[in-house]
């Protein structure tokens, strides 16, 4: 079996039990930026909707089954990507000709 596959049959499906790249790393001997890498190539180029829990008991990766996971799983997603856009924003227009304490 690939490393692909085994990953892959390692998330559960729904979020009440979710298994951390650590646990697949316990598991499967890949290294986590590797899985970190598999879950990604998973999500958008085979379309599995896998979802995940970042922080509390709950933490680690799932099969996402309705709605409300998905929803748990987009919120910290999308209030992460504003926080970038602001630090993206910043950047582009900081004035590089100021003296920086």
């Amino acid at each position: 079996m690939n490393r692909i596959e085994q990953v892959k049959k390692l998330i559960p499906h729904g979020s009440d039990n979710p298994i951390t790249a650590k646990e697949i790393k316990h598991i499967t001997g890949i290294p986590l930026r590797e899985i970190y890498g598999i879950v990604r190539y998973l999500l958008i180029h085979e379309n599995i909707p896998i979802g995940a829990y970042r922080t509390g008991k709950q933490a680690g990766y799932f099969l996402i089954t309705n709605e409300e996971e998905r929803v748990a799983t987009l919120t910290p997603l999308v209030n992460h990507a504003k926080e970038i856009e602001k630090r993206i924003n910043v950047i582009k227009h900081i004035n590089l000709n100021s003296e920086v304490i």
